[in-house]
């Protein structure tokens, strides 16, 4: 199997009749207003979001069934890996293609700035990677609170 594109969108719909796959609300980027005085005391911060990543892999051999372990790995801005996690791709004989669309529920972040999710496939017992989707994240930190405003001028 060969990664040819992966994406970040809100959701994702197949149609039944046809098959064709839709993408709704793509992402590049994404801007976060935070309140600094409820800021958390780690240096992680969970933020609700939604969205799936999706994939597209072509079958090189679909003369026979194709199996493919894939790790997608979500780094920050320095390099650090936040979040892992391992999936079995399966192709049946005489599929030319595959999809695969991963449910993505809440992201933990540590700065603002690019992030990516790193797809990689693994080959001869080690990963390579097959494809990186950026992700900006960009914070305005902002004092929403009119009392801790007032208290953290004096």
């Amino acid at each position: 199997m060969k990664n040819i594109w992966s994406i970040i969108c809100e959701r994702s719909s197949i149609d039944s009749q046809t098959n064709l796959l839709s993408l709704f609300n793509c992402i590049e980027e994404v801007k976060l207003e935070i309140d600094k005085t409820k800021m958390p005391k780690s240096d992680k911060l969970v933020i609700p979001v939604n969205f799936q990543l999706i994939s597209l892999w072509v079958i090189e051999d679909y003369t026979k069934e194709n199996t493919s372990e894939i790790k997608i790995e979500f780094i920050d801005p320095r390099g650090k890996v936040l979040n892992e996690f391992l999936n079995t791709l399966k192709a049946k004989k005489g599929e030319k293609r595959l999809r695969s669309i991963i449910n993505i529920q809440g992201v933990q972040i540590t700065e603002g700035g690019r992030y990516y999710y790193r797809i990689s496939q693994k080959k001869n017992k080690k990963f390579e990677v097959a494809s990186e989707s950026p992700l900006d994240i960009n914070l305005l930190y902002k004092i929403l609170d009119s009392k801790a405003a007032n208290t953290l001028k004096n």
